[in-house]
């Protein structure tokens, strides 16, 4: 098995169920319709879409904490007809309250969303409203922290993924989903890692080759070019900025620490050289044992390491053994 067969078995393994696929589809129709058709917020609301990696579809399998499967997290945005007149805290109040009616809301107070969950799936609810009429932006999204409406596009962020994926040859959403699955598996912070979400997104965008067909290649490639292209922001000691492709002038890198930019930029810098060592490796054994220090233990054996494994657990079955007494055939139940 080649390691371009490995990494397809292993994007296959990251996906999200179907069960998780489903538990997450009906969870957020239902609180769509509950926000739609709500006695009183129905006043207020216009529309509502999904955001983030589920509606970009660059999400990956959830966790697994003790055994139990994490809940997958879906964004959904609720286009409102709010106006600037209405105080950031008070819109969020107000989706709160409602949701509140009918849903588990956690007790955290978040800048810009209402976190809601269900036996299943956790929903990030984000009340925004359209632009004015010839605004440079296209929408505004309310920060209970700073008391103020700020330029976003979600839709533009899923439009951009999809032409960005188009552009590489269906290769960028796959790849994404390696880059999250390698920061998952390799923490550099005790509380999650950063960047995260979409700035991930991003850098595999800038960093990524067109034309490498090849997701071994591709991956060690876009890691060796994520090092050149921030090494003189490391050296300086300064975050990059990492501009919005859907929101002028928006640095989408604003919230990142130095510390927490070092500690990505490293961690990048050396398994893009194990992973070079890797695909020079013609030992199979050594260069599996490579890539499971990227990808951890979920990265496939190859084929002759796969099938001697079946072999050794499958010996003790083949050793016979026969009773000492005549055996009377059973029929089994069912069957005359």
């Amino acid at each position: 098995m080649s390691t371009q067969t490995q990494l397809t078995k292993l994007l296959a393994d990251i996906e999200p169920s179907e069960t998780t696929k489903s538990d997450a589809s009906s969870a957020h129709w239902n609180l769509r319709n509950y926000l739609a058709t709500h006695e009183t917020f129905s006043e207020v609301h216009v529309e509502t879409f999904l955001s983030g990696s589920y509606g970009r579809n660059t999400s990956i399998r959830p966790r697994e904490t003790g055994g139990l499967v994490c809940q997958p997290d879906v964004d959904i945005i609720v286009v409102t007809n709010h106006t600037f007149d209405d105080a950031p805290a008070d819109v969020l109040d107000q989706l709160r309250e409602v949701l509140e009616e009918k849903y588990d809301v956690e007790d955290q107070v978040n800048a810009r969303s209402v976190s809601v969950s269900t036996s299943r799936v956790k929903m990030d609810v984000v009340p925004i409203i359209e632009a004015p009429v010839g605004d440079r932006y296209k929408y505004y999204i309310p920060d209970r922290e700073t008391g103020r409406w700020v330029p976003t596009n979600p839709p533009g962020h899923s439009e951009w993924s999809t032409s960005v994926n188009k552009a590489n040859g269906g290769r960028f959403k796959p790849l994404v989903k390696l880059f999250k699955w390698w920061r998952r598996e390799n923490p550099t912070a005790e509380k999650g890692n950063r960047p995260k979400g979409f700035v991930i997104e991003k850098i595999v965008a800038d960093s990524m080759s067109a034309t490498e067909e090849n997701y071994p290649e591709l991956f060690t490639k876009s890691m060796e070019s994520i090092v050149l292209r921030y090494a003189y922001h490391h050296a300086l000691g300064v975050v990059p900025s990492i501009q919005d492709p859907s929101v002028p002038g928006n640095n989408i890198t604003s919230r990142l620490s130095y510390s927490e930019f070092s500690a990505f930029y490293k961690k990048t810098e050396g398994h893009a050289k194990l992973a070079r060592t890797a695909l020079g490796e013609s030992d199979e054994d050594k260069a599996r044992e490579m890539w499971q220090q990227i990808f951890g233990k979920r990265f496939p054996a190859s084929g002759r390491r796969a099938a001697a494994s079946l072999l050794s657990a499958s010996a003790p079955t083949l050793a016979l053994s026969f009773p000492n007494h005549p055996v009377v055939p059973q029929k089994p139940g069912g069957f005359a």
